[in-house]
C-alpha cells in the first residue's frame, strides 16, 4: 500500500503539470455527459420492477393507455358561456396534436360535453356538431337542457331541425334517457352544480420519460394560456403528474442551489479557519467540485436519473471529502514548518497521511455500498454514486491537490512562505479554542475510563430502548410529501378537490371474460364488500365510499334498467349501446386474444401513512376473494398501492443496509487491528451513532422514509472514523502495559480529540445545513444525520474509552496471569509487582492555559 501511494506521490511532485492534465481532460470528457442527466421524480420511479403494483400499473399503460392525467381546472362566473363552451368544443387529441404536441403525447381529452360532440355521428349522421350553424342562444339553451335535461323540454326538436333528422319516438326517448343519464354522470364530475367551474381531463402518455412529461406541462402551460388567457374573468389551474414533475424539478434546482451556496460558504469559513490563505481555502474546494462534476459526468453517460435522493448527494460529498483534503494540507504544512523542501513535504503527506485516509474513505465507502443490496433502485443508485464520490474525491487529494500545491509553492519567494508559516506556529501555539477543546475532551475521556463498568450499563439500557423504537417508529414513503404545499400544482390539485372531490384513482385490472353476467356480478358484489368493510371509513374522502367505485359491471346494470343482462349476449348489447354515451374503451378492451376490464376507485391522499397500507388491503383481500370464485386475474395499482409497498419496504431496507454495512466495517476494523476485541470496540462508535438515530425519530414521531432510512448506513461509513482514531492512537499510546492505562487515554485524546471534533462538526454541520431545505423530508433527513454523527462523537469520547480500559485490564490481567504462572517460570506467590498500567493514579488536571 505504502509503495503505491510512493508512487502517486513521486508522479504529483515530479510531473505536477501532467497531472493536472489528465484531470482536466477526464473532467472535460465527463463534463460531456452533463445535458444526458434525466430526472426520476415520481413515486413509481422509487419502486422496484418486480412489485404487482408496478407490473399492473405497466399492464394498464399497455392495455388502457395509463392512469396519468393532467386536469385543467377553468372557474368563471360561467362556465357554460358560448365563448367558454366553443373552447371546450373544439378540444380534442387531433387538435393537440396540431398546437405544437407530439403524436402520442396526449391520448385522449375529456370535457363535461363530450357527449353533445358525439351525439351526430351516434346517430349516424355524417356531420359534427362543430359543423352545425348554432347561435350563442340557441347554445345556451342546449347547455342548459344539456346539463339539466327536462323531459318537457322541447330543445330536441330544435336540434332535430338543426340537424335536418327527425328521430322516431323510441329514438327521442332513448336519447332523453341517455342526455338524463349523462347529466348524472358529469355534474359534479367534470362541471359543478352552479357551473362556476368546469374540469378538462387530458389522458398523457404512460411511456413518457420524466424529462418528456416536464416538456409536456411546459407545452400544456402555454396551450392553456393561449387558449384560455384572453377570456376575461376566467381562471386557470393545472394538476396531474407531468406538472408535479415540472414544479418538483423546478423545486429540486432551487434547493439543490440554495443547499449547495449555505454548505459552500460554511465549508469556506471551516477551511479560512483552519488555514487562514485564501488559496487554501481555494485549492479544497476545487478538489471536491471537480469530484462532482465526475459524479455528475458519470449520471449522465451511466444514465443514472437524478432522483429526489440525488439532492443529498452534493453537500453529502462537501461535508464528508472536505476532511481527505484538509489532512493531506495539514500535513504537507506540518512538514513545511519542520523546515522540509516543498516537494519533500508534498511526497511525505501523500505516503504518510494517504494510508490513514485511504482506510477511513474505505469504510465509508463500504457505508454506502450496503444501499447496493436493496430493491430501491433509487437507492442504489444513490449508494453508487456515494461511492464514487468517495473515491474521486480520495484520488483527487492524493493526486491533483499535491500537484497544485507543488506548482504553487514552488514560485513562492521563500520569505512570504515563512511568514505563513510562522503564523500558522504561532496560531497552533497560542489558539484558547485549542486548549479548551482538549481540556474538555481529556475530562470526558478519563470519567469514562475510570467509571467504564457504569458508562458500559448505561449504554446498554440505550441499546434496549433503541431496539424498541426500531420497531415502534413510524415509516413514510409518499414521495409527493417532500414537496411543499405552496407549488402551484399542488395547490391547483387542492382546487379541484374542493370543486369536484378527490382525483386520486386506484385500479384494479380485471383480466377474464368480463362479459359473462356471473362475472360481472362477482365485480358488483366485490365493490359492495369495500364498501361495506369494517376497516373503511366512507364517509372519508380518504377512503372508498361506493359512488366513486366504477366499473362496467355498475354501468351496464344501470343501462339494463337496474339488472344485469341474464346471457352474455345481453351483456354485449348493453355495452354497445353505452358506447353511444361514452368511451366504453376506456372501460373494458380485448387485446392479444384476452379481455381485459378496469375499476377505477376515486379516493384521497391519507395524512396518516400507514393508513396506505391499510386502504391497500382493503382492495386486495376482497380482490382475492372474487379470484377464489373465479377463473378471473384481479391486480391491483395506483398511488395508494405504491405508497402502501414501497412502506413495507422502508424497514427491511434499514436492517438490511446498517446490517450488512456493519459486518462488512467490523470485518475491516478486525482485520486492520489485527483483534476481535479492538475491532469491535471501535465499532461500538457507530452503533451509538444510529441508537441515537432511532431513539430521535422515535421521540419527535419522525416516520423512518426514503430519506431518511439512509441515515444509518451513512453514520456507519462517516462515524466510523471517529472509532478508528481513537482505538489506533490508544493502541500505540498503551504500548502493552508500558504506559499507564489513563496517562494513555489522555494522551490520545490530546493527539486527535481536537482533529476529530473539527472533522465531526464540519460533516454534521454540512447536514445541519440540509434542515434549512424546503422539503420536509430533506429537513428531517439533514437533521437525523447531524445529530447521529454527534452521537458517534460522544460514543467516540465517552464510551469507546471505557471498553478501551476494560479491554486494557483484561490484557494485562491474561499477560500477568502467563507471566506468573509456573509454566512460565514466575512467581508462583500471590504478591507480586502491580504493572504500571493498573497503578492507582489520580485524575490529571487538564493542561494550564499556555500548555500544548
Amino acid at each position: 500500500m505504502k509503495k503505491i501511494f510512493g508512487y502517486l506521490a513521486s508522479i504529483s511532485e515530479k510531473r505536477p503539470w501532467l497531472v493536472v492534465l489528465a484531470v482536466t481532460l477526464i473532467t472535460l470528457f465527463l463534463a460531456a455527459g452533463f445535458p444526458r442527466i434525466t430526472t426520476e421524480l415520481s413515486q413509481e420511479a422509487m419502486m422496484p420492477e418486480d412489485y404487482e403494483s408496478v407490473q399492473a400499473l405497466e399492464e394498464v399503460g399497455d392495455r388502457f393507455g395509463g392512469i396519468s392525467y393532467e386536469n385543467v381546472l377553468l372557474v368563471a362566473d360561467d362556465i357554460t358561456s358560448p365563448e367558454i363552451t366553443e373552447k371546450l368544443l373544439e378540444l380534442s387529441s387531433e387538435m393537440m396534436a396540431e398546437e405544437g404536441f407530439e403524436e402520442g403525447e396526449i391520448l385522449n381529452v375529456e370535457t363535461y360535453l363530450d357527449f353533445l360532440k358525439t351525439m351526430p355521428e351516434n346517430l349516424g349522421l355524417e356531420i359534427s356538431f362543430e359543423d352545425i350553424p348554432i347561435d350563442d342562444a340557441m347554445l345556451a339553451q342546449i347547455l342548459d337542457f344539456y346539463v339539466d335535461p327536462d323531459p318537457s323540454s322541447t330543445i330536441l326538436g330544435d336540434f332535430e331541425a338543426l340537424l335536418g333528422y327527425e328521430m322516431p319516438e323510441e329514438m327521442r326517448e332513448q336519447t332523453m334517457a341517455i342526455f338524463m343519464d349523462n347529466s348524472e354522470r358529469v355534474v359534479g364530475g367534470s362541471i359543478n352544480e352552479d357551473r362556476t367551474a368546469a374540469l378538462i381531463s387530458f389522458q398523457v402518455s404512460p411511456d413518457l420519460s420524466e424529462n418528456e412529461q416536464v416538456e409536456l406541462a411546459e407545452k400544456l402551460d402555454d396551450f392553456v394560456a393561449d387558449e384560455f388567457g384572453d377570456i376575461e374573468g376566467l381562471e386557470t389551474y393545472i394538476a396531474g403528474n407531468a406538472s408535479m414533475q415540472k414544479d418538483s424539478k423546478e423545486f429540486m434546482q432551487r434547493e439543490t442551489n440554495k443547499l449547495m451556496l449555505i454548505a459552500f460558504l460554511f465549508v469556506m469559513l471551516i477551511l479560512y479557519l483552519t488555514f487562514r490563505r485564501f488559496s487554501d481555502i481555494a485549492l479544497p474546494l476545487l478538489i471536491i467540485f471537480v469530484a462532482i462534476a465526475w459524479i455528475l459526468g458519470v449520471m449522465g453517460w451511466a444514465g443514472i436519473a437524478y432522483t429526489t435522493m440525488s439532492i443529498a448527494v452534493m453537500p453529502l460529498m462537501l461535508g464528508i471529502n472536505i476532511a481527505y483534503v484538509i489532512h493531506v494540507l495539514s500535513r504537507y504544512y506540518e512538514e513545511r514548518e519542520d523546515g522540509e523542501s516543498v516537494n519533500l513535504s508534498a511526497t511525505t503527506s501523500v505516503k504518510t497521511v494517504g494510508v490513514a485516509v485511504f482506510l477511513t474513505a474505505v469504510t465509508t465507502m463500504i457505508g454506502f455500498s450496503s444501499f447496493m443490496i436493496t430493491d430501491m433502485p433509487p437507492m442504489r443508485d444513490f449508494g453508487l454514486l456515494c461511492v464514487l464520490g468517495i473515491a474521486f474525491s480520495f484520488l483527487l487529494s492524493l493526486t491533483l491537490l499535491p500537484a497544485i500545491v507543488v506548482i504553487r509553492d514552488r514560485r513562492k519567494r521563500k520569505e512570504k512562505l515563512e511568514a505563513h508559516l510562522d503564523k500558522m506556529r504561532a496560531r497552533r501555539r497560542d489558539a484558547w479554542y485549542g486548549r479548551i477543546t482538549d481540556s474538555a475532551l481529556v475530562r470526558m475521556a478519563l470519567v469514562s475510563e475510570r467509571h467504564h463498568w457504569t458508562v458500559t450499563v448505561i449504554t446498554l439500557l440505550l441499546v434496549g430502548f433503541a431496539v424498541f423504537a426500531i420497531f415502534n417508529v413510524k415509516t413514510g414513503a409518499d414521495v409527493t410529501k417532500m414537496f411543499p404545499e405552496g407549488m402551484p400544482s399542488r395547490e391547483a390539485s387542492l382546487l379541484v378537490t374542493d370543486y369536484f372531490g378527490p382525483q386520486s384513482s386506484d385500479v384494479v385490472l380485471v383480466k377474464g371474460d368480463v362479459y359473462e353476467p356471473e362475472n360481472l356480478e362477482l365485480l358488483l358484489g366485490m365493490k359492495d364488500a369495500i364498501a361495506n368493510d369494517v376497516r373503511n371509513q366512507p364517509d372519508s374522502e380518504d377512503y372508498f365510499s361506493r359512488d366513486r367505485i366504477v366499473s362496467l359491471a355498475d354501468l351496464v346494470k344501470k343501462a339494463n334498467g337496474g339488472e344485469l343482462p341474464d346471457s352474455r349476449q345481453g351483456v354485449e348489447e348493453t355495452v354497445a349501446l353505452l358506447g353511444q354515451q361514452m368511451d366504453v374503451n376506456q372501460l373494458v378492451k380485448n387485446d392479444e386474444g384476452a379481455t381485459y376490464a378496469m375499476i377505477s376507485l376515486t379516493s384521497g391522499y391519507p395524512d396518516v401513512e400507514d393508513e396506505y397500507r391499510l386502504k391497500a388491503d382493503i382492495i386486495r383481500d376482497h380482490a382475492a376473494a372474487v379470484e377464489e370464485q373465479s377463473q378471473m386475474d384481479l391486480s391491483s395499482t395506483g398511488m395508494t398501492f405504491l405508497v402502501a409497498d414501497l412502506l413495507g419496504n422502508i424497514l427491511p431496507t434499514q436492517l438490511k443496509t446498517s446490517g450488512l454495512a456493519l459486518l462488512l466495517c467490523a470485518f475491516v476494523l478486525i482485520v486492520v487491528f489485527r483483534s476481535l476485541a479492538y475491532g469491535l470496540a471501535a465499532l461500538v462508535v457507530v452503533m451509538c451513532g444510529v441508537f441515537v438515530e432511532i431513539i430521535l425519530l422515535f421521540a419527535l414521531g419522525w416516520p423512518l422514509d426514503i430519506m431518511t432510512v439512509m441515515v444509518s448506513s451513512l453514520v456507519i461509513g462517516a462515524g466510523i472514523d471517529f472509532g478508528i482514531h481513537i482505538t489506533h492512537r490508544f493502541r500505540e499510546e498503551w504500548s502493552h502495559g508500558e504506559t499507564p492505562l489513563d496517562e494513555s487515554i489522555k494522551n490520545t485524546v490530546l493527539h486527535v480529540g481536537r482533529a476529530l471534533l473539527a472533522a465531526a462538526l464540519t460533516t454534521c454541520g454540512v447536514f445541519a445545513i440540509l434542515g434549512a431545505s424546503g422539503m420536509t423530508m430533506m429537513q428531517r433527513f439533514g437533521i437525523t444525520t447531524a445529530v447521529a454523527l454527534l452521537g458517534a462523537l460522544f460514543g467516540a469520547v465517552l464510551v469507546l474509552p471505557s471498553l478501551l480500559a476494560i479491554i486494557a485490564s483484561r490484557e494485562t490481567k491474561r499477560r500477568e496471569a502467563r507471566a506468573t504462572s509456573p509454566a512460565a517460570g514466575g512467581p508462583t506467590g500471590t504478591e507480586m509487582e502491580t504493572p504500571p498500567a493498573l497503578r492507582p493514579t489520580t485524575l490529571p488536571e487538564a493542561d494550564p492555559p499556555g500548555e500544548e
